[in-house]
């Protein structure tokens, strides 16, 4: 009998080692792109990954990685099943990991989009003869003026990194169409990786202008990293796409759905921004002026 027992809890101990196993394997994945320093951005979706949880029955791990490539390449290697993607770095995902947009956040008013944003010591801004925030082509052509003649060579500038929408993609394309090509009229041109450290270089004045996340840089205002004396506006993108949460073409189904109709149902209060108020669903098509930014951006390697 003493045998049997044995043996019966033997049994019984493999298979709960057997289903705790499985539960493992069973976490969803979900990757954030870089946009700031990785334990904020973590601690900003944790509510967020906690009701996402619950609503579809199933675990999931939060990930980042140093750079935006970091997150693209996990999710080709099956090492993602989900993630938050810049616009910008959601072509890339969807291109070279079959990644699926499937939900984008609105603000208060229903809208999905956001800026880019130009910013400049007070002093650069001054001397640029800027003395509020410029906007779309016509604002950069007056600044193409400044840049292309007195002032030729004499700034250093520098872009987040080459996969961010923001930080690289829109400031980049839109500079080409107001006669800026980086290269040829700073006298410096540089690659930071986040949107907070872009922001800061410049209130320290090591940089004297820089390209940024909207949300980054006021976010920054309202914590008192930076202040409007400090890191000045001097440019404004047109509205950007908003950016989505995408999951890779081949999850099953079943994920799929509950994945989308658990997004619908965050409530306002755990979002990881104060500017998104809800979710609603989004598609690959969405992103069509995107692509057509990526294939100017294409050109230039």
């Amino acid at each position: 009998m003493k045998g049997l027992i044995s043996s019966l809890l033997i049994i019984f101990i493999l298979i709960l080692s057997f289903n705790f196993a499985i539960a493992k394997e069973k976490c969803l994945i979900m990757g954030l792109i870089p946009t700031e320093d990785p334990k904020a951005l973590i601690d900003k979706h944790t509510p967020l990954k906690n009701f996402m949880e619950k609503e579809i029955g199933r675990c999931i791990e939060l990930f980042t990685a140093t750079d935006y490539t970091g997150i693209i390449e996990a999710m080709r290697a099956k090492k993602l099943d989900v993630a938050w993607f810049g616009p910008f770095s959601y072509v890339l995902a969807n291109e070279r990991a079959g990644a699926e947009a499937f939900a984008v956040g609105v603000d208060k008013n229903g809208k999905t989009t956001y800026h880019s944003y130009l910013v400049a010591t007070p002093e650069v801004a001054q001397k640029l003869g800027i003395s509020k925030t410029l906007e779309g082509i016509e604002g950069l052509k007056f600044i193409s003026e400044k840049l292309n003649g007195e002032f030729r060579k004499k700034f250093t500038f520098t872009f987040t990194e080459t996969a961010s929408t923001s930080g690289y993609a829109v400031p980049r394309y839109y500079m080409h169409l107001g006669d800026i090509v980086p290269e040829k009229v700073f006298k410096k041109v540089g690659y930071i990786g986040t949107h907070d450290a872009a922001a800061l270089t410049v209130k320290n004045k090591i940089i004297d202008m820089a390209s940024v996340y909207d949300e980054v840089y006021h976010d920054m205002i309202d914590k008192g990293k930076i202040s409007t004396d400090s890191v000045v506006i001097i440019w404004k993108s047109p509205e950007i796409v908003g950016e989505p949460f995408a999951y890779r073409s081949d999850l099953d189904k079943d994920t799929k759905s509950r994945l989308r109709n658990a997004i619908l149902k965050v409530p306002s209060n755990i979002t990881p921004s104060p500017r998104i108020k809800g979710y609603k669903l989004a598609s690959d098509s969405d992103y069509r002026t995107i692509k057509e930014i990526k294939k100017f951006i294409d050109t230039l390697k």
